[in-house]
């Protein structure tokens, strides 16, 4: 079964009511269900939202969007309503306009480390990565590839600076943060510190899934993958790419070596 991780972005039905709720709900037991318990007495339906982070331990941001039946409901009887829950403060709420709502109540998108992320559909970004190649048919690819590494070598070092992994298993997790980003599902296979020599598989790439060139187009992920160990490692190292489904193989697989 897959599990997406779906990122609240909008809603859009003529034919329904929605809200976005924003507020900071208590970190105790129960606190959750009681907000749950409110909201389903009056047949009032979450579809969506997130848990943010719990601030010193005492509450967290949460935040959803829901659907009423109810054409009598408001904006203002909404907040009001959930602001009447002990566990609940600080509540925003909008609605939206011809069945369409966006969420602009929270922003900026953040990391849970606090630095600032932003959003892109894989097309977009995948647009742009070629438009630099192709700018360059010589140059264009090892750009590309520089590019990754430099935001891969400093979105490293500030990892590491709060955590560095001292096993195989350690560094092998740290690596799933390509996962928790949906960059693509990776796999440490080897590593040897003493000859900084990494090797890893991928799996759902996004500059590979879905196409087939007939060549490796990892170029931007393998680059990022080289800037992260040559952070972990202390030394310059290079990824290279020598399986890619693009090419027609069943996964990708990158060596990374002085």
């Amino acid at each position: 079964m897959d599990r997406n991780k779906d990122v609240m972005v909008y809603r859009f039905d003529q034919k329904k009511q929605y809200f976005i709720v924003s507020l900071h709900l208590e970190n105790k037991p129960g606190a959750l269900g009681n907000l749950a318990n409110l909201l389903g007495i009056r047949g009032v339906n979450i579809l969506e939202g997130f848990f943010g982070g719990i601030a010193e331990g005492t509450k967290g941001n949460m935040s959803f969007f829901l659907e009423s039946t109810n054409r009598m409901m408001d904006e203002k009887w909404l907040k009001d309503f959930l602001t009447s829950s002990v566990y609940v403060s600080d509540v925003e709420v909008k609605s939206g306009r011809d069945g369409f709502l966006a969420d602009s109540l929270n922003f900026p998108i953040t990391w849970n480390t606090g630095d600032r992320a932003i959003l892109m559909r894989v097309e977009a970004v995948r647009a742009m990565l070629n438009a630099v190649k192709d700018a360059d048919p010589v140059r264009g690819v090892a750009s590309v590839y520089a590019q990754g590494f430099g935001y891969g070598e400093h979105a490293w070092e500030s990892l590491l600076s709060v955590h560095r992994p001292r096993s195989k298993e350690a560094l092998a997790e740290m690596l799933k943060i390509f996962d928790a980003n949906g960059w693509a599902k990776m796999e440490l296979v080897d590593l040897n510190v003493a000859s900084n020599k990494v090797h890893v598989k991928m799996y759902e790439g996004f500059e590979c899934a879905g196409r087939s060139t007939g060549v490796p187009e990892g170029h931007f992920i393998g680059g990022v993958l080289a800037g992260a160990m040559t952070a972990f490692l202390g030394s310059d190292v290079r990824a290279t790419e020598t399986k890619c489904i693009s090419k027609g193989d069943s996964h990708c697989e990158f060596q990374v070596s002085p």
